[in-house]
Protein backbone atom coordinates (compact mmCIF):
# COMPACT_ATOMS: atom_id res chain seq x y z
CA UNK A 1 0.00 0.00 0.00
CA UNK A 2 1.02 3.41 -0.81
CA UNK A 3 1.93 6.45 2.02
CA UNK A 4 -0.86 8.14 0.23
CA UNK A 5 -3.54 5.26 0.67
CA UNK A 6 -2.50 5.00 3.96
CA UNK A 7 -2.72 8.81 4.73
CA UNK A 8 -6.07 8.94 2.54
CA UNK A 9 -7.48 5.75 5.17
CA UNK A 10 -6.47 7.64 8.17
CA UNK A 11 -7.99 10.75 6.84
CA UNK A 12 -11.33 8.60 6.94
CA UNK A 13 -10.70 7.17 9.84
CA UNK A 14 -10.53 10.58 11.86
CA UNK A 15 -13.42 11.66 9.65
CA UNK A 16 -15.99 8.96 10.98
CA UNK A 17 -14.31 9.72 14.85
CA UNK A 18 -15.36 13.47 14.67
CA UNK A 19 -18.74 12.28 13.43
CA UNK A 20 -19.50 9.58 15.79
CA UNK A 21 -17.94 11.68 18.74
CA UNK A 22 -20.41 14.21 17.87
CA UNK A 23 -23.17 11.85 17.62
CA UNK A 24 -23.02 10.56 21.00
CA UNK A 25 -22.27 13.65 22.11
CA UNK A 26 -19.18 13.06 23.68
CA UNK A 27 -17.60 16.67 22.84
CA UNK A 28 -20.40 18.13 25.12
CA UNK A 29 -18.68 19.70 28.35
CA UNK A 30 -20.70 17.07 30.31
CA UNK A 31 -22.68 14.37 29.72
CA UNK A 32 -26.46 13.26 30.16
CA UNK A 33 -27.09 16.84 31.23
CA UNK A 34 -25.23 15.67 34.53
CA UNK A 35 -21.85 17.86 36.35
CA UNK A 36 -19.29 15.03 34.92
CA UNK A 37 -16.87 14.75 32.43
CA UNK A 38 -17.01 11.73 30.03
CA UNK A 39 -13.93 10.63 31.99
CA UNK A 40 -15.30 10.90 35.19
CA UNK A 41 -18.96 8.94 33.88
CA UNK A 42 -16.63 6.19 32.49
CA UNK A 43 -14.33 5.59 35.74
CA UNK A 44 -18.21 5.71 37.63
CA UNK A 45 -18.95 2.90 35.27
CA UNK A 46 -15.98 0.73 36.17
CA UNK A 47 -16.58 1.07 39.94
CA UNK A 48 -20.21 0.43 38.78
CA UNK A 49 -19.81 -2.61 37.22
CA UNK A 50 -16.83 -4.37 39.25
CA UNK A 51 -16.87 -4.56 43.40
CA UNK A 52 -13.68 -2.53 43.79
CA UNK A 53 -10.77 -1.99 41.62
CA UNK A 54 -7.69 -0.26 42.33
CA UNK A 55 -6.09 3.16 40.91
CA UNK A 56 -3.74 1.07 39.10
CA UNK A 57 -6.73 -1.34 37.90
CA UNK A 58 -8.58 2.14 36.66
CA UNK A 59 -5.51 3.20 34.89
CA UNK A 60 -4.05 0.24 32.74
CA UNK A 61 -8.43 -0.57 32.36
CA UNK A 62 -9.07 3.30 30.82
CA UNK A 63 -5.61 4.29 29.93
CA UNK A 64 -5.34 7.61 32.00
CA UNK A 65 -2.69 9.50 33.90
CA UNK A 66 -2.20 8.57 37.32
CA UNK A 67 -2.38 12.16 38.08
CA UNK A 68 -5.10 12.79 36.77
CA UNK A 69 -7.35 9.69 37.97
CA UNK A 70 -5.52 10.78 41.02
CA UNK A 71 -7.50 14.14 41.09
CA UNK A 72 -11.12 12.84 40.11
CA UNK A 73 -10.46 10.04 42.48
CA UNK A 74 -9.77 13.11 45.32
CA UNK A 75 -12.88 15.01 44.40
CA UNK A 76 -15.20 11.94 44.04
CA UNK A 77 -14.61 11.04 47.76
CA UNK A 78 -14.89 14.68 48.63
CA UNK A 79 -18.20 14.12 47.01
CA UNK A 80 -18.82 11.45 48.85
CA UNK A 81 -19.52 9.06 45.90
CA UNK A 82 -16.29 6.65 46.42
CA UNK A 83 -14.42 5.29 49.20
CA UNK A 84 -11.15 3.64 49.85
CA UNK A 85 -10.65 0.50 51.52
CA UNK A 86 -7.18 -0.97 52.13
CA UNK A 87 -6.86 -4.24 49.66
CA UNK A 88 -6.78 -7.20 51.39
CA UNK A 89 -4.33 -9.11 48.81
CA UNK A 90 -1.62 -5.97 49.38
CA UNK A 91 -1.98 -3.79 52.17
CA UNK A 92 -0.42 -1.35 50.07
CA UNK A 93 -3.50 -1.18 47.66
CA UNK A 94 -6.26 0.83 48.42
CA UNK A 95 -9.42 -0.59 46.73
CA UNK A 96 -11.99 2.07 45.12
CA UNK A 97 -15.97 1.56 45.56
CA UNK A 98 -19.08 3.29 44.81
CA UNK A 99 -20.68 4.61 48.40
CA UNK A 100 -24.58 4.44 48.16
CA UNK A 101 -24.05 8.10 47.45
CA UNK A 102 -22.34 6.77 44.24
CA UNK A 103 -24.81 4.75 42.94
CA UNK A 104 -27.02 6.51 43.48
CA UNK A 105 -25.63 9.42 41.25
CA UNK A 106 -24.67 7.32 38.47
CA UNK A 107 -27.80 4.71 38.28
CA UNK A 108 -29.82 7.72 36.75
CA UNK A 109 -26.91 8.80 34.05
CA UNK A 110 -26.32 5.17 33.16
CA UNK A 111 -30.39 4.65 32.45
CA UNK A 112 -30.01 8.20 30.51
CA UNK A 113 -27.10 7.20 28.94
CA UNK A 114 -29.21 3.54 27.89
CA UNK A 115 -31.70 5.99 27.16
CA UNK A 116 -30.10 7.50 24.66
CA UNK A 117 -28.96 5.12 22.74
CA UNK A 118 -32.56 2.98 22.65
CA UNK A 119 -33.89 6.12 20.96
CA UNK A 120 -30.38 6.57 18.27
CA UNK A 121 -31.43 3.08 17.94
CA UNK A 122 -35.32 3.29 17.31
CA UNK A 123 -34.42 5.49 14.63
CA UNK A 124 -32.89 2.71 12.47
CA UNK A 125 -34.80 -0.65 11.13
CA UNK A 126 -34.08 -4.22 12.95
CA UNK A 127 -31.75 -4.84 9.65
CA UNK A 128 -30.01 -1.70 9.92
CA UNK A 129 -29.56 -2.26 14.10
CA UNK A 130 -27.71 -5.39 12.80
CA UNK A 131 -25.87 -3.86 10.15
CA UNK A 132 -24.29 -1.09 12.79
CA UNK A 133 -23.84 -3.35 15.28
CA UNK A 134 -22.13 -6.31 12.81
CA UNK A 135 -19.77 -2.79 12.11
CA UNK A 136 -19.39 -1.95 15.90
CA UNK A 137 -18.08 -5.52 16.17
CA UNK A 138 -15.95 -5.38 13.57
CA UNK A 139 -14.15 -2.18 14.73
CA UNK A 140 -13.95 -3.56 17.99
CA UNK A 141 -12.13 -6.82 16.75
CA UNK A 142 -9.97 -5.36 14.21
CA UNK A 143 -8.55 -2.80 16.36
CA UNK A 144 -8.29 -4.89 19.78
CA UNK A 145 -5.52 -6.98 17.94
CA UNK A 146 -2.02 -6.51 19.54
Amino acid sequence: MTSDALHERALTVRRFNRFYTRQIGVLHEHLLHSSFSLTELRILFELAQQESLTATDLCRELGLDPGYLSRVIAGFEKQGLIEKTRSPHDGRAMQLSLTTLGRDTYTPLSQASQQEVVEMLAKLSSDEQRQLIDAMHSIESLLSRP
